[in-house]
C-alpha cells in the first residue's frame, strides 16, 4: 500500500521535486516493466511542462534591488534621528531648541522607523518629509541644524523603494500563478491514476517485483511529509 502524501502543503518548488524524484523512482524501476509506461508519460510530461512555466526566482532581482534600497534608506532615517538626538544635547541654545522641535515631531511617527514592514515605513517616511516640508518651523529648524541634504537623501531614497516596490507587485501580478494550479492539478489526477494501476498490478502480482518501487517511493513520501510536518501545518489534506 502506498502511503499519502500532504500535497496542498507543499510549495510549488517542493511539489515540483516531490514529483521529479518519483519520476526517477519509477524510470530506476522501468515503467514497461511495471506495466505503467502510459501512466508515467503523462504523469512526465505535465511535469516538463509545470517545470518550464513555474519561475521559483519570480522577481528575485528586484527584490534583491529593494533590500538595497531599504538599507540605504534604513541608513538615512537612522542618521537622521542619530543627528537630531545628539543635538538636543547642543551647548548652541538655538540648535538644541531646532533638535528638540525636530524630535518633538518624530514622537507620534514612534520609534524604530527602520524596523517596520516595508509598506508601514514607506508610508511613514512620507508622512514625515511631508510634515518637515510644509511647517516653516520645522524647515527653518533642519536648515539650522544642516539636515536639508540628510533629509533630501532620504526622500529619494524612500521614493525610489516605493517605485521599485510596484514594479516587482506588478511583476508578480504577471507570475503564471494560475497556469501553475491548474497543471497542479492535472499532476494529481494523473498521480493518482498512476498510484492506482501500480496498487492494482501489484496485488494481482505473484512474486515481489513491485516491493521495492512501493518501498522506495513511501519513503519519499515520509520525507516530504516531514517537510510539511517541521513547518507547523495545522490542516493537512490528503492526496490518495
Amino acid at each position: 500500500m502506498f502511503l499519502t502524501i500532504h500535497y496542498r502543503k507543499l510549495r510549488n518548488n517542493e511539489f515540483i521535486q516531490f514529483i521529479k524524484l518519483l519520476v526517477e523512482i519509477l524510470k530506476s524501476n522501468d515503467p514497461e516493466v511495471l506495466k505503467v509506461k502510459a501512466q508515467y508519460d503523462d504523469l512526465a510530461g505535465l511535469l516538463a511542462t509545470l517545470s518550464a512555466i513555474f519561475k521559483p526566482d519570480l522577481g528575485s532581482a528586484i527584490t534583491q534591488e529593494l533590500e538595497g534600497i531599504d538599507e540605504r534608506r534604513d541608513t538615512a532615517i537612522t542618521g537622521v534621528e542619530m543627528q537630531i538626538k545628539s543635538f538636543t544635547y547642543c551647548f548652541d541654545a538655538d540648535k538644541r531648541e531646532a533638535a528638540n522641535l525636530l524630535s518633538s515631531s518624530l514622537v507620534t511617527y514612534g520609534s524604530g522607523l527602520s524596523r517596520m514592514n516595508y509598506q508601514a515605513e514607506t508610508s511613514t517616511i512620507v508622512s514625515i518629509i511631508q510634515k518637515w516640508e510644509s511647517d516653516a518651523a520645522l524647515i527653518a529648524a533642519l536648515t539650522t541644524l544642516g539636515l536639508t541634504a540628510w533629509v533630501a537623501e532620504l526622500k529619494t531614497a524612500n521614493k525610489l523603494f516605493e517605485e521599485r516596490y510596484i514594479a516587482r507587485l506588478k511583476d508578480d501580478a504577471d507570475s503564471p500563478e494560475e497556469k501553475t494550479i491548474e497543471l497542479r492539478k492535472q499532476i494529481i489526477q494523473s498521480y493518482r491514476s498512476l498510484l492506482a494501476h501500480l496498487q492494482a498490478h501489484a496485488t494481482l502480482s505473484t512474486d515481489n517485483s513491485y516491493d521495492a518501487m512501493i518501498n522506495q517511493t513511501n519513503q519519499l513520501i515520509e520525507q516530504y511529509n516531514k517537510l510539511v510536518a517541521a513547518r507547523g501545518t495545522n490542516k493537512e489534506e490528503a492526496l490518495s
